[in-house]
């Protein structure tokens, strides 16, 4: 990409995906994205692991249960991700595969994927332009804003003063109607993330984000908790159900991300757990189409108050394959109709980027 996606820790030069399509021997297919936005390179390595994992465990195999046959891949990987000193690649493979068997059961049900996991589903859902980077975020926040979007997060941790300016140009511009956030992506300690809290809660924004690493020890993130004065949101980079909960703690929004750990089976327990805990539940997402249908389906079916990620930096393998799914208009989009995750990829259209095709049958 000409513009790449700027993070605190690095920048995303190009986007990748990999997609994985599951037929049933009905002709039914779902679909689901394996993880993979950064570094770029993983995301084919991801899916030449899966091409090596599934075969064994999918062709063949009879799934009257989505969440049970889950957990039992889950339990048949777990030794050789210990051996691979892999838990993170095999989650993302895991979770892709949890993804598409939802998709093809939602399809053979003839309901969006949201109906059957919550019959009272909504169709309508709140949602947030994300991705927004420091050389450019207030100027995004306007053209964003003209584009329908009435919430939005910057990305910080690129020193005070850029920081600083640009939340305060941003939040000067911010309307009743709407709501601000930032994403620190793991940038600080203990004490600079004390730091940051106080003046971003100063500032008025409405929730820090990954202020410190994920794997920050618990008491860190305790001491944080009592002392902000603003909302910590978090969870996209945490794996398992008992880490998450953990962190219900600390957090008053829950990531989790369809993509990286859990599919959509963990991640709608953590989504009810959340809800249940009094936090809001905004699924992670910064990759595919797919996935962030995916992640539409799952806060439609969970209910509360969370909004969608919507990455509105430029990406054609995203934007290609929502095919206008997703539009925005006044801070809200109107999931579609149609079965599962409501569209039919159309590979054609993104066929001179593709790097790989592995067919297995």
């Amino acid at each position: 990409m000409e513009k790449p996606v700027v993070t605190s820790f690095s920048t995303i030069p190009s986007r990748g995906v990999a997609m994985l399509r599951l037929e049933d021997s009905d002709g039914v297919v779902g679909w689901g994205d394996i993880w993979g936005n950064f570094p770029t390179i993983t995301t084919e390595y991801r899916a030449n692991l899966a091409a090596f994992l599934l075969p064994d465990l999918l062709l063949g195999k009879t799934v009257s249960d989505v969440p049970i046959f889950f957990h039992d891949l889950v339990d048949q990987l777990h030794v050789i991700s210990v051996q691979s000193d892999e838990p993170g690649p095999i989650a993302a493979v895991l979770a892709a595969v949890d993804q598409a068997l939802w998709d093809l059961a939602a399809r053979k049900a003839n309901r969006p994927l949201r109906k059957i996991l919550n019959p009272n589903a909504v169709d309508r859902i709140p949602a947030y332009a994300s991705g927004l980077n420091p050389a450019d975020g207030p100027e995004t926040v306007i053209s964003q804003r003209e584009r329908g979007h009435r919430n939005f997060k910057l990305k910080i941790g690129f020193g005070e003063d850029i920081d600083k300016t640009n939340v305060d140009r941003i939040v000067d511009g911010i309307s009743s109607d709407e709501r601000f956030f930032v994403d620190a992506n793991q940038r600080w300690n203990l004490e600079q993330s004390i730091y940051a809290a106080d003046w971003l809660a100063d500032a008025g924004v409405g929730w820090f984000e990954e202020p410190m690493v994920a794997d920050t020890p618990a008491e860190h993130w305790r001491e944080l908790g009592v002392s902000s004065r603003i909302p910590l949101a978090g969870a996209e980079n945490l794996r398992g159900l008992d880490n998450i909960e953990r962190a219900f703690e600390w957090l008053d929004f829950v990531q989790p991300d369809v993509g990286k750990w859990g599919g959509v089976t963990d991640c709608f327990t953590i989504a009810k757990k959340a809800i249940e805990a009094g936090k809001t539940y905004c699924p992670h997402w910064l990759g595919g189409g797919v996935g962030l249908l995916h992640s539409a389906q799952l806060l439609a079916a969970a209910g509360g108050d969370g909004l969608l990620e919507m990455d509105v930096n430029e990406n054609p393998l995203r934007e290609l394959m929502l095919v206008g799914a997703l539009s925005i208009d006044e801070g809200f989009v109107d999931l579609p109709s149609d079965n599962g995750i409501g569209v039919e990829p159309d590979l054609s259209i993104i066929e001179h980027w593709r790097v790989d095709q592995l067919i297995l049958e």
